[in-house]
């Protein structure tokens, strides 16, 4: 009975092969090193500072950076929001896309910005909890934001309709607005157009050529009146649009108040 039950297992070994030369591995087969690397592998190609900003300026003062600022109402001592959360959610989407492929330094930024956002939109939903929104937070954010983007506004904002002549213009601002222009301390004014002037001033001085609205203060210039050009201005976005229609909307923001050393 014992050499009759080992013959089919000794058929049996013959049959399947199962001996040393069938354990080794067959050529055929593709190495497990030279599988294709997963998509978790590959790298992100980084856009440059330059890049980063053109994406967040748009043209025209449209931007995702701009309608995220303008999402936002601040007043200084207090805050709203304005617009619908849908479209706040888009903003905040478009944040997050360019964030992914920003500079390192500037992703964070951009991180803290849309972590800012998120916590505001419930206010844009109507009555609800306090949602825990960090105006400091958002100001800390969108200030460097600006600081850094502020060399590119021009290649940004190209293509802009053009104002009317200065001196015309410089008249009816002061017409309108008594006490216009002058000069004031950069630190007096809003923190949005404070960051966006930062590193561009001689003496910290900028001409507010009406209530809201400024332009960087030249010593060569002494005259007024030559300021009255929408290249470089800043400021309250409603102000830029009366002094200078069809200018756009760059550099500019929602509830920028006159500063403490302007006509009140």
């Amino acid at each position: 009975m014992r050499k009759t039950a080992a013959v089919p297992a000794l058929a049996l070994l013959f049959v399947t092969g199962c001996s040393a030369e069938a354990a080794e591995p067959d050529d055929s087969a593709p190495a497990a090193a030279t599988a294709k690397p997963s998509a978790t592998a590959e790298t992100v190609a980084l856009d440059s500072a330059e890049g980063t900003c053109l994406k967040l300026l748009g043209t025209g003062g449209n931007g995702p950076l701009y309608q995220a600022i303008y999402f936002v109402k601040d007043n200084d001592t207090t805050f709203s929001v304005q617009g619908s959360a849908d479209s706040a959610r888009t903003v905040n989407a478009e944040v997050q896309d360019i964030a992914a492929s920003a500079p390192e330094g500037m992703g964070i930024l951009l991180k803290d910005l849309s972590a800012s956002m998120d916590g505001a939109i419930p206010l844009a939903e109507g009555p609800g909890p306090f949602p825990g929104f960090d105006i400091f937070a958002w100001r800390d954010a969108v200030s460097e934001l600006l600081i850094q983007c502020a060399p590119y506004e021009t290649a940004a904002d190209a293509g802009t309709a053009p104002a009317a002549p200065a001196s015309s213009t410089a008249d009816e601002a002061s017409a309108t607005f008594p006490g216009y222009p002058l000069i004031v301390n950069a630190a007096s004014v809003d923190y949005r157009v404070g960051a966006w002037f930062d590193g561009k001033l001689v003496d910290g001085l900028v001409v507010a050529l009406a209530p809201g609205l400024y332009a960087p203060y030249d010593p060569n210039v002494p005259d007024l009146s030559a300021y009255y050009v929408p290249a470089g201005v800043a400021g309250d976005r409603t102000m830029k649009t009366t002094v200078f229609p069809n200018s756009g909307g760059a550099a500019t923001w929602s509830g920028v108040n006159p500063g403490a050393e302007e006509p009140q």
